[in-house]
């Protein structure tokens, strides 16, 4: 199974953006989309393969947060 995680651009240097998930920073290459620091893309494998509405990445936050959490209980 592969997961996409979405994560926001906080920074760009050529055609690589630093992306933070949540506090954790991962560097991903742009090659595939066209996105801007701030945008919210969907990282697999090392690549920006979407670009996310800022409504879509907060609902698919939401549900990677509610995950998290039920696992934590588990």
């Amino acid at each position: 199974m592969c997961i996409a995680a979405p994560a926001k651009i906080v920074e760009i240097n050529d055609n690589i953006a630093t992306c933070d998930f949540g506090g954790v920073k991962q560097e991903a290459k742009l090659d595939l989309v066209e996105a801007d620091i701030g945008s919210y893309v969907l990282i697999h494998s090392g690549y920006a393969i979407e670009v996310l509405t800022e409504e879509a990445a907060k609902e698919s936050l939401n549900a990677w947060n509610e995950l998290l959490e039920e696992l934590e209980n588990e």
